[in-house]
């Protein structure tokens, strides 16, 4: 039996560097999956871990904003994933309703945006994915959303596959990011709650 006291709660501001530290390990080996290839310098600089963890820092130190969440899974009192939620405008596809009402119900949709959600893979082990992604989706629910989605990098299998797992579906939307010289290709994927 493990002894392990695993946990997600929301972000402190003394958790910033550990954030940096993670969102920058987590967006290379993302970038990497959709490149094929490790990220140059200029990426790597962008995601320097003293410069997100300074933003994190600043973020953290204010008021949170009504409806945005900045959780972090937490191991034995270590940070080793976080995740950022926020409210979000529905997507809306061709054939859906252009004022954002669903079809069935008649309701108005309302929509969460997973902004951020990064465990490493030397974390991989802790399932922090499961227990964040689970954590989101009740305090969407809680704020009454009836979707939830995120805008996964191409390639990325570790995200996709946790997605597939869990009921998330890739909707026909792709954006597309400049990257050294090349293209990272982002799909979005939701789930109805």
């Amino acid at each position: 039996m493990s002894s392990d006291k695993l946990s997600v709660r929301p972000a402190i501001v003394s958790d910033a560097l550990a954030i940096g530290q993670i969102q920058s390990e987590a967006m290379l080996e993302a970038i990497s999956a959709g490149m094929g290839s490790s990220p140059g310098v200029s990426t790597r600089m962008m995601l320097d871990v003293g410069s997100l963890a300074s933003v994190w820092t600043d973020t953290l130190s204010r008021p949170a904003i009504p409806g945005y969440h900045v959780l972090v899974a937490d191991a034995n009192e270590t940070v080793e994933g976080f995740a950022v939620l926020a409210p979000a405008d529905p997507v809306i596809l061709d054939g859906d309703d252009p004022n954002g009402f669903d079809e069935e119900t008649g309701h108005k949709r309302v929509a969460f945006e997973i902004q951020a959600f990064d465990v490493p893979s030397r974390f991989a082990t802790q399932q922090h994915d499961a227990r964040m992604l689970a954590a989101m989706t009740d305090i969407a629910k809680d704020a009454g959303a009836t979707e939830i989605h995120i805008w996964v990098i191409a390639g990325h299998d570790k995200m996709t596959n946790l997605l597939t797992q869990t009921g998330f579906r890739a909707r026909p939307l792709r954006r597309v990011a400049n990257v050294d010289g090349g293209e990272v290709a982002e799909f979005l994927w939701w789930a109805l709650l």
